[in-house]
């Protein structure tokens, strides 16, 4: 089991330590990507995986993150999260509308006059604001925040880790077993599409080598029949920043996900 969990991590290590001094001697994985890009790509819809449109309203209920600051911070729009600070929620309530509205400056809005100010942790217009939205919170109070709920989530993998190595241990007996290993026995080529196609669908390489570690552990497959599914999950992990960046209107933004997808090709 512990081999199984390490596979994709070694593997990851070897790749970057043979291919990272490749790109810096030939520059190849930038010249190959740039020959691909089109002139200009147009701004379209954002893009969702089927995974983040069932878990992403539950989560915005309990905690959403506010990605305009890093995006200011970044860019040198602001220089430190203290400038988001602190909260403000127009008339003391708590919503979208009168918390995270952004100001018209071209139309002269000031903020705590006509819109609220948000820091770290922001409000949703369809879930409204966050169990853990405070009006009035300072920066150390979002920072708090969003440790309990690292250290709740971090719990939650644990506790969902176990469980389902417990219900793959009982539920994968005798029959299904052998089932299941003569099902996973297939080509290496095959093997890497399976796990492509099995990443794509949960948006998650981690997801896809999670699972499978448990069957390593249990004995269903063979840690030389996981190797090519992990292969598989790399490049499948991939076309989840592709699809992303296909619905951007950056150039650039296209070409690092192209770059990400030949690397782990390469």
């Amino acid at each position: 089991a512990f081999a199984g969990a390490t596979v994709h991590d070694i593997f990851n290590l070897l790749s970057v330590a043979i291919l990272f001094p490749l790109e810096i001697i030939s520059h190849y994985l930038y010249h190959l990507t740039k020959a691909m890009l089109p002139d200009s790509v147009n701004d379209g819809e954002e893009w969702e995986g089927p995974i983040k449109k069932i878990v992403s309203p539950l989560s915005d209920k309990i905690l959403k993150s506010n990605k305009d600051v890093i995006k200011d911070i970044a860019t040198g729009k602001v220089e430190s999260c203290d400038t988001y600070y602190p909260v403000l929620c127009l008339d003391g309530i708590e919503d979208y509308k009168h918390c995270a509205s952004k100001c018209d400056k071209d139309a002269g809005e000031e903020v705590g006059v006509d819109c609220g100010r948000v820091g770290l942790i922001t409000c949703d217009k369809t879930t409204g604001c966050p169990a853990f939205f405070q009006n009035g919170a300072n920066l150390h109070d979002d920072s708090i925040s969003g440790g309990v709920c690292l250290v709740l989530s971090l719990f939650l993998l644990i506790v969902c880790l176990m469980g389902l190595v417990n219900v793959l241990q009982r539920g994968l007996a005798g029959m299904s077993t052998r089932i299941i290993y003569k099902a996973t026995n297939v080509n290496g080529l095959i093997a890497m599409a399976i796990g492509t196609g099995i990443t794509i669908l949960v948006q998650s390489s981690s997801i896809t080598t999670s699972v499978l570690t448990p069957f390593v552990g249990i004995g269903v497959i063979q840690l030389e029949q996981m190797f090519p599914l992990t292969l598989g999950a790399n490049i499948g992990t991939t076309i989840t920043g592709l699809l992303a960046a296909m619905v951007s209107d950056n150039v650039d933004a296209l070409q690092v996900a192209l770059c990400h997808l030949f690397f782990n090709i390469s």
